[in-house]
């Protein structure tokens, strides 16, 4: 028994093909594929001066910067996104092929990606690609592992939170934007002050004649914010006598109640008055405060950016993809 797998193994290795012979065979049928006009996958290898090293149907190939799936303006954002991008797989045709030495082309300018859609109010992760004066450029086609081809859009340094992190960004960082629609020239605009989408919706304006909880945060030499329900800043007016104090011996954490008079949507404010429990020397912990039962519930109405594709096509690629990268993997 043990003399029968000792010659199985001599045979196999007797019967294995040399490299010239796997070479030959792996370049014959990349041109039946070539001539059967075949969508191939190609995974990415290697960043270099105009393109990617990749690898087609087990051949190392080229793919330049003007031939992959999605465009940018500048080849320095190819660099920026390039460690992201290796061992992924996409889709591509054969642009050209030359034998001796041998050299392949590979064309990745074809459909592939998901439908996607971009809600606004989202938080999306991206890359930074590029940074200005006024802002940087964010590629959150990384959030969906480039299933979904190139999201670019622009934050301003005005909103960073906090507006300082602007300073120390650097193109390559890792980011969490929220998405917030398309500017006067159908450009994504991204913010990291989630909050300004409740404003325009209208949410923080409908708690005007409320009871509401407010949370104070002391933030040293900066002062004291009051957080609105945790979240919307608040400001007190019309402070009657003798209470003054009790707001400045206010500690950090505590919640207090308070009734919502009005609002400016330009300032993103709330302007409050002390809740009648409160003059009575009333305080309350976030433990004790109960959560409102009939929150309302608002839909955001998302901003739809879709690729014109055969879904079930699609559907195919990416299974293929997933079987590849998941093979790969497991290597």
């Amino acid at each position: 028994m043990i003399w029968d797998r000792i010659k199985n193994i001599i045979k196999k290795k007797l019967n294995k093909p040399n490299k010239e012979e796997w070479f030959g065979k792996l370049v014959k049928n990349l041109e039946t594929q070539i001539l059967e006009d075949s969508n191939l996958p190609f995974k990415i290898i290697e960043l270099k001066k105009t393109g990617f090293a990749v690898k087609v149907s087990g051949l190392y190939a080229f793919a330049p910067f003007d031939n992959m799936p999605w465009k940018y303006s500048k080849t320095s954002n190819w660099a920026s996104i390039a460690p992201k991008l290796i061992d992924k797989v996409f889709f591509c045709k054969i642009h050209s092929m030359q034998k001796d030495p041998l050299l392949i082309i590979v064309n990745g300018e074809i459909p592939q990606f998901k439908k996607t859609e971009l809600r606004i109010g989202e938080q999306y992760r991206g890359i930074i690609i590029g940074k200005i004066k006024g802002g940087i450029l964010i590629e959150i086609g990384y959030h969906f592992n480039w299933r979904c081809g190139s999201f670019i859009g622009f934050l301003h340094k005005s909103q960073f939170d906090p507006e300082e992190l602007f300073s120390i960004c650097s193109v390559g960082d890792e980011i969490n934007v929220f998405y917030q629609g398309l500017n006067e020239k159908g450009q994504l605009v991204y913010t990291q002050i989630g909050e300004i989408f409740d404003w325009n919706n209208e949410i923080p304006q409908g708690l005007v004649g409320q009871i509401v909880s407010v949370h104070v945060v002391r933030e040293g030499k900066k002062g004291t914010k009051f957080l609105v329900e945790g979240k919307y800043t608040g400001k007190f007016f019309l402070v009657k006598k003798g209470t003054q104090h009790k707001i400045q011996n206010l500690k950090n954490g505590e919640i207090i109640r308070c009734k919502v008079e009005h609002f400016s949507t330009k300032k993103r404010t709330l302007y409050l008055q002390l809740n009648t429990e409160f003059d009575l020397g009333i305080v309350e912990t976030e433990d004790n405060i109960n959560k409102k039962e009939n929150k309302k519930e608002t839909n955001i109405r998302g901003h739809c950016i879709e690729n014109s594709l055969d879904n079930s096509t699609i559907q195919k690629m990416i299974q293929i993809r997933d079987e590849i990268e998941a093979k790969e993997e497991r290597s």
